[in-house]
């Protein structure tokens, strides 16, 4: 029992790393909390729902949710982000700015797909494995793998691209980084199309594991407990504060009542703050 639950633990974690790294991703780059990111993760689990009941298979439609919310993103950060940036207006009307997509996008799919929560067609649910005599579903495996998969790729990514160096770059000092060449207007831009496409992910992971619904946003804000967590704008953080968010859940959630999800995520970022008032690892400024 307790093994079986460890898995959907960090299964469910995999995908709230994901979000929760789109979190920071934006935090480092553009230096404010983008309410709309949840939101654009629901619009990957949408559109991925609609493309599983044409007969796609799963992992076709995590990358078509992941497209869908790299667009979802793009639309925030060019309506919302840049020209207010552009204009020096203060952040926290980029932030008011996002929190107004969040609802547009919410009532955008509420008109498009319904109000009522939707299941996905079975894909690997059926499908058991047993190890020591434990049943596990292959739909875990195959998401907790594709998360950490996804996850070192990332790391690799940041380390050895080019676009990786500029991202860090740009995130660590962006007027050190226009003086070297870098435009940071793109690097903002690419990086809102990395964390969307992250999110839309994450969207179908989590939307085949529970439901897709228009308000699958409010789900996603449990990620903001996990980026702070791990210490906010630090992308390896992000990714421990999602596995240990998503194992406390749900041993929580098995051993207690899942009506106490949100309280348990909540409560242990705020023990984790009253120790570390930066997260696990962050250090006091932004670093990836």
């Amino acid at each position: 029992m307790f093994f079986e639950q460890l898995i959907v633990g960090l299964t469910v974690g995999a995908t709230y790393s994901l979000i929760a790294i789109g979190f920071s991703l934006i935090f480092r780059a553009a230096g404010l909390l983008n309410f709309a990111h949840p939101d654009t993760m629901m619009i990957g689990a949408m559109v991925g729902y609609t493309v599983t009941t044409r007969g796609w298979p799963l992992p076709m439609a995590v990358v078509v949710g992941a497209l869908a919310s790299s667009v979802a993103a793009v639309v925030v950060d060019q309506t919302a982000i840049s020209p207010i940036r552009r204009r020096r207006g203060p952040i926290i009307n980029q932030i008011i700015a996002t929190l107004g997509w969040s609802i547009i996008l919410a009532n955008a799919a509420m008109l498009i797909w319904g109000p009522h929560p939707i299941a996905y067609p079975p894909t690997l649910a059926g499908v058991m494995w047993k190890v020591s005599g434990v049943p596990i579903a292959l739909q875990n495996v195959f998401i907790l793998g594709a998360g950490v998969l996804i996850m070192f790729l990332l790391q690799l990514f940041f380390k050895r691209a080019r676009l990786g160096y500029a991202m860090r770059a740009t995130a660590d000092d962006p007027e050190t980084a226009l003086l070297m060449g870098i435009d940071t207007r793109r690097i903002l831009t690419a990086t809102m199309v990395l964390a969307g496409a992250l999110a839309g992910m994450a969207g179908v992971f989590i939307a085949s594991l529970f439901y897709a619904s228009f308000d699958l946003g409010t789900f996603g804000l449990r990620t903001f407990a996990a980026a702070v967590l791990g210490g906010f704008g630090d992308v390896v953080g992000a990714m421990l504060g999602g596995l240990i968010l998503g194992v406390a859940e749900t041993l929580g959630a098995a051993y207690f009542a899942s009506a106490y999800r949100d309280v348990i995520a909540f409560g242990i970022a705020i023990l984790v703050l009253l120790v570390r008032p930066h997260g696990l690892l962050g250090r006091g400024r932004r670093t990836v």
